[in-house]
């Protein structure tokens, strides 16, 4: 039997980064020629061969049609054998015709495994997402020969898609009016403040930029043309939404007879500790004594998350949540995890996961821009 690959062997000429509005994830990685997606493939061709043959080609036909969620469930495979298990993909249980994700094993010991890849937006954030993404495009696609974009703001002021060739051609004829070596000469005085802004407005969308002169040697050289992008600031935090993603989990499989853990890929702007705390535990309150003659205030979790408390424990089905942030760009930097056991557990689990997802997995230094991963 051929042995299946994740991606094809062939000459790859596709240069450039990925559109901010990429919908085909699987079909960039696969023809990308860039160096840095190179490591990503070798990365994932390595993963992908450990996984058993007879279930490649079905997880290869999810990598295509929706990559984040399948390259998760391929992570928490990896991983977990990592951590000294061997995995059966979707096990028969006894009452139910479902199947989880992963039964592993480690001696004696077995446990049930379910994935889950979440995104942190809502329906009408997504469309949002994707109206900004294609201004993002279009901004990219001004002519960047002379004069770098410092993105200040994106403002938009109806549901509307904005005209991507009104702005593109807007901004190429204001930049055009700019000497570039006047604002060079400028910018070596650390005059940032100095160099010119530039606004565009209609009625659907206002876009301001700070033009930033290339270095001589760059000058005349076609790149994208957004050098900073405004920052993004997440109000709130997501513990609800956690919770929910877990509730839709916790009970599915009904009454197993062994430990179960919920793996989420939590996709959003940060990883916070706080947030996964307080939508397993609940909220943090400070509580004191009536009786002492000293307060003994302390702080404690109000038992209102996903696991409850002593008094009134929830979800003892679940044993314990893994909860991650990884992708494929970020896993020997900013990848980030968190496993928490349920105390109130009908089967407790005594698992640790102490190492830096970059330990547990090896990845190299400096990946994906490392020259080869292994």
């Amino acid at each position: 039997m051929k042995s299946i690959s994740l991606f094809d062997d062939k000459v790859r000429t596709l240069e450039g980064p990925a559109d901010n509005n990429i919908t085909d994830i699987f079909k960039y990685y696969n023809d990308s020629a860039r160096p840095e997606v190179d490591n990503v493939r070798i990365l994932l061709e390595s993963w992908f061969s450990q996984y058993p043959d007879e279930e490649k080609q079905d997880l290869k036909s999810r990598f295509k049609a929706s990559f984040d969620p399948t390259f998760y469930e391929l992570f928490i495979y990896i991983l977990f054998k990592r951590l000294g298990y061997s995995l059966t993909i979707h096990p028969e249980l006894p009452n139910t015709p479902r199947h989880p994700d992963y039964l592993a094993k480690r001696g004696d010991e077995i446990l049930y495994i379910e994935v889950k890849h979440m995104t942190m937006h809502s329906t009408s954030t997504q469309a949002l997402e994707r109206r900004k993404n294609t201004v993002l495009a279009s901004i990219n696609k001004v002519n960047s020969s002379n004069f770098l974009l410092n993105l200040k703001s994106v403002i938009f002021k109806d549901d509307s898609q904005p005209s991507g060739k009104r702005i593109i051609h807007f901004f190429n004829q204001e930049i055009s009016k700019y000497d570039v070596d006047l604002y060079t000469s400028s910018l070596r005085q650390n005059r940032l403040r100095k160099m010119p802004k530039i606004t565009y407005d209609d009625n659907k969308v206002t876009i301001e930029v700070q033009l930033l002169p290339k270095l001589p040697e760059y000058q005349g050289v076609k790149s994208r043309a957004i050098a900073i992008y405004p920052s993004d600031t997440q109000i709130g935090n997501d513990s609800k939404n956690i919770i929910d993603a877990l509730v839709t989990k916790g009970t599915r499989y009904g009454n197993l007879n062994a430990p179960y853990i919920i793996c989420i890929n939590k996709q959003g702007v940060s990883f916070d500790i706080t947030e996964i705390q307080e939508a397993l535990y609940g909220s943090l309150l400070t509580s004191w004594s009536r009786d002492s003659p000293n307060r003994n205030d302390r702080l404690e979790f109000a038992g209102n998350g996903f696991f409850g408390s002593k008094h009134t424990p929830k979800s003892t089905r679940v044993s314990g949540v893994y909860i991650t942030n990884a992708n494929t760009a970020n896993l020997g930097t900013t990848a980030a995890h968190a496993f928490r056991r349920n105390l109130f557990a009908k089967y407790p689990i005594d698992l640790t996961i102490a190492d830096s997802i970059k330990e547990l997995l090896g990845i190299p230094d400096n990946y994906p821009f490392n020259h080869k991963c292994q």
